[in-house]
């Protein structure tokens, strides 16, 4: 039984290799063949050969000041930390929130059976994220770096541990994840707060991380090792394991293995409880109240407000804009006043520096896809909305608003905490531009999504994400919007060279608007006569 129960885990993990959920149909062999040796490419080549390049030119550089165990415990970070990233959100929606927990339980299996089925599953999932670092960092560091018998046999068993505390790591998360989600009602919201400070402290790790690592490589003896050992004993001593020191190997596998045991029992006593227990209702008590009437318009919009805050993967995939472009006022007052005041010294007019901002914030305001597949989204409900007295213009100018509502607040933030920050080097003239450019781009950007999916309609889909993930329309979008936000970007700041701020804002933002205004009658009348036809 337990055998049948990890083969089905597996099934599940890789299930996306051998089952087509956009055309509801097992891939072909060959089609199977092509996304497994495009995911080995990915994970293998990409990950695994960029840190094994980048410990190519690490390991004889703390070789030279021999700290070849800071080595080992840099890597075994990068390892845990992406292993936890990969496999937390596996673990949740595997281990706590499984579709066929109910099944399951109801069944003569024992419960131990399909925990440990599960975590087996959870275990191997991080293996694979924390090996793809570890595995090529530790042949690297074999080649070259001295060779010894200690070390050969410290990296096994560092991949070994590092894979167990991740294990112990993700099952901890998710179990706080999960506790959470029963007490909550809109679990999109739970998965975007979850998922955002992760992305911020990839892109932390990946600026911050990237220049630290150039100074080590080329000045390693500024690392200073005794410093380290004394802050971050536990560092030290995962860097020890990769040495193959016993003491340091014995000390941090019975603090693992420990922390194993201690997370199994926890989940052994917690597993039912929590698989079965379903997200919280609010409990309401009835009270007569007279019904109000919405106006037609408002209705439509909330009707996609809400489509928008109730899927994770929407908001996550296709509304980053909205958190990126208050960042980017942020770093601009934290690091736009240095590189303008470098601009202006280079003989840079004060306004080049505000259209330069003003077209950032328009490929800050691309990365918001809102409206591109909210035609598709109707799916099979598409009758449904036109069988309603609502007129069609209205519907589709909902969607429009839609991404308006969430793209325009945030860079208008941006755009406030940009130009408070930097108000020393720009115009202003040019000030004035860095809020319009960036409010009629983001109107613009509403209804040319829109139109690229009325274009592009795909209302047969049997999940939401083929629609939101794989379809052109989103791919056409992606990449066109923030090209069009770079030229802009582009555009103002060459033109800003030669001409006065007012005149270049000025011709940056009328072709916009006219494009807009034709969008907009485009939508309002070709679009109605296409959405009318879509079935």
């Amino acid at each position: 039984m337990l055998k049948i129960l990890l083969k089905k885990q597996m099934a599940e993990a890789f299930r996306g290799f051998f089952y087509d959920a956009k055309k509801n149909k097992a891939r072909s062999h060959n089609a199977t063949a092509i996304f497994i040796l495009l995911y080995a490419f990915l994970m293998i080549v990409l990950v695994g050969g960029g840190l094994a390049v980048l410990g190519v030119e690490l390991a004889p550089a703390m070789a030279s000041v021999d700290l070849l165990w800071f080595y080992d415990a840099l890597f075994a970070m990068i390892a845990l930390g992406l292993g936890v990233f990969g496999s937390v959100f596996n673990t949740f929606a595997g281990l706590y929130q499984g579709k066929d927990n109910d099944l399951l339980l109801s069944l003569p299996i024992p419960v131990r059976y399909i925990l440990f089925s599960r975590l087996i599953g959870v275990y191997l999932m991080g293996l694979m994220f924390s090996g793809v670092v570890l595995l090529p960092t530790w042949i690297v560091r074999l080649i070259f770096a001295p060779f010894t018998v200690a070390a050969l046999f410290g990296g096994l068993i560092q991949i070994v541990l590092i894979s167990i505390l991740v294990f112990v790591l993700t099952c901890l998360l998710g179990w706080v994840v999960a506790k959470i989600a029963s007490k909550l009602k809109n679990r999109s919201i739970l998965s975007v707060l979850i998922a955002l400070p992760l992305l911020a402290l990839y892109f932390l790790f990946y600026f911050k991380g990237t220049d630290s690592l150039t100074a080590i490589i080329h000045n390693p003896e500024t690392v200073d090792g005794a410093a380290i050992k004394g802050k971050a004993y536990p560092l030290y001593l995962i860097g020890q394991v990769g040495e193959g020191r016993v003491v340091p190997c014995l000390i941090v596998a019975a603090v693992i293995l420990a922390a194993a045991f201690l997370t199994f029992l926890v989940l052994d006593r917690t597993f039912i409880k929590i698989a079965t227990t379903p997200a919280s209702e609010s409990k309401k008590r009835y009270k007569e109240t007279a019904a109000k009437m919405r106006p037609l318009h408002l209705t439509a919009l909330l009707r996609e407000v809400r489509r928008f805050t109730s899927n994770a993967g929407y908001m996550l995939n296709l509304g980053l804009g909205a958190v990126f472009a208050p960042v980017l006022g942020i770093l601009a007052v934290v690091k736009g006043p240095a590189f303008a005041a470098r601009m202006i010294d280079a003989g840079l007019p004060a306004g080049s520096i505000g259209m330069g901002l003003a077209g950032l914030f328009c490929i800050a305001a691309a990365m918001n896809c809102i409206a591109a597949p909210s035609v598709s989204l109707e799916g099979s409900g598409i009758d449904l909305i036109r069988s309603l007295p609502i007129p069609t213009k209205t519907v589709l100018l909902a969607k429009a608003e839609n991404h308006i509502l969430f793209t325009v607040p945030p860079v208008l933030i941006g755009s406030i905490i940009g130009v408070i920050g930097m108000r020393e080097y720009i115009s202003v003239a040019s000030a004035i531009f860095v809020f319009v450019l960036p409010l009629v781009f983001c109107c613009f950007t509403a209804f040319y999504d829109l139109t690229l999916n009325l274009l592009m309609p795909n209302i047969h889909w049997t999940t939401e994400m083929t629609v939101i993930k794989q379809s052109a329309v989103i791919l056409v979008a992606i990449l066109s919007a923030p090209a069009i936000g770079m030229l802009l970007t582009g555009g103002g700041f060459a033109l800003s060279l030669i001409l006065p701020a007012v005149l270049v804002g000025l011709i940056l933002t009328a072709p916009l608007i006219l494009a807009t205004v034709g969008l907009y009658f485009a939508v309002t009348i070709w679009g109605v006569r296409v959405f009318d036809e879509l079935t």
